[in-house]
């Protein structure tokens, strides 16, 4: 066991040993207050009434708002409904475009199609002054 003397010969002290405190004390303040000044929380609240009865019907908050078109190898399909022809599609994508014209328009092309059906489908949906269209892809996986 280690003893210390109330003196040092040289002359310190044992109030000279212990470590000073005073800058780890200045950092801690000075972290204290920047936290204190940056958190600024803010407690909002948010009026919610909830239902009484578990048997409440509950109502979809975001509805899909899009029209599928699918152009597949011998046909196509708009919103899944197969139509034989392209002269079928154009007559029904009119009536769907009427009938929905806030919606947006999904394209979904098979891979073995040819590029000349997707073309011929863009063009149509241009000159319907439908200038954007999406156009779904699938990421492709290596083996």
């Amino acid at each position: 066991m280690i003893t210390l003397q109330s003196e040092d010969p040289h002359g310190g002290t044992l109030r000279d040993l212990a470590p000073d405190l005073t800058p780890m004390l200045d950092i801690l303040f000075i972290l204290l207050v920047f936290f204190l000044l940056t958190v600024g929380t803010v407690f909002k609240s948010l009026d919610l009434k909830l239902p009484s009865a578990v048997e409440e019907e509950l109502t979809q908050l975001n509805e899909p708002r899009h029209i599928m078109l699918e152009i597949r190898e011998g046909s196509y399909a708009l919103d899944g409904e197969q139509m034989d022809n392209f002269i079928e599609l154009k007559t029904a994508l009119r009536a769907t475009l009427a009938e929905k014209p806030d919606y947006e328009l999904i394209v979904a092309g098979d891979r073995r199609i040819a590029i000349e059906r997707l073309l011929r489908v863009l063009t149509y949906l241009q000159t319907q002054g439908i200038d954007a269209a999406n156009i779904l892809m699938q990421k492709e996986t290596n083996p």
